[in-house]
């Protein structure tokens, strides 16, 4: 006890409060423990209704995508026809109608004009979103960029750029296609 206090009974926490106030405390804390819980639930109802692909899925995504984006970021000036119906086969809507009308055009402007040889390698990739008819994937590629020299010597002037891009990737007949590729943060699409 300390000085001058003086002695007397304990007073039970929230005395002061009547028999109303009381009533009002307990009822909110019911209110406030029902909505914590409401949020939990749906917390984890939502973490757990997010598709995640297995080991065999992502699998068959990521090696679809490697291949799609391979060939679509490769060509040379001596592509056949044979050659661009082997890379429209790795695509679907939107990226395959681009693709028909421009060639290499869709993905590097003035390509086929200029005469480039491009080739591509993808060095890594991942999965961002995942259903059973959509995915898009992070791609990670090393691209090397062949323009023949403006002079007859015969030298090329070789580039080889690191990008990343995102792979949109849909299921079609339980074949994954390459449906569009954006560079990562493009703000124009």
């Amino acid at each position: 006890m300390t000085a001058g206090a003086a002695p007397g009974p304990a007073r039970r926490p929230g005395a002061h409060l009547g028999r109303r106030g009381r009533r009002r405390v307990i009822v909110a804390t019911a209110i406030a423990f029902v909505a914590v819980v409401v949020t939990v639930v749906g917390l984890i109802g939502a973490a757990r209704s997010r598709p995640v692909p297995d080991d065999t899925q992502r699998t068959a995504v990521l090696t679809a995508t490697d291949a799609a984006v391979t060939a679509l970021l490769s060509y040379t000036p001596d592509e056949t026809e044979r050659d661009r119906h082997e890379v429209l086969a790795q695509l679907t809507a939107p990226i395959d109608e681009a693709y028909r009308a421009q060639g290499v055009d869709v993905v590097l402007p003035g390509a086929i004009e200029a005469g480039m040889t491009l080739s591509a390698q993808v060095v890594g990739a991942g999965v961002e979103e995942f259903t059973a008819e959509r995915a898009r994937v992070l791609v990670f590629v090393d691209q090397t960029v062949s323009i023949p020299a403006a002079t007859d010597t015969g030298d090329r002037d070789d580039d080889r750029t690191p990008t990343a891009r995102w792979a949109t990737m849909r299921n079609v007949e339980g074949n994954w296609r390459l449906a569009d590729l954006a560079m990562v943060g493009d703000v124009t699409r």
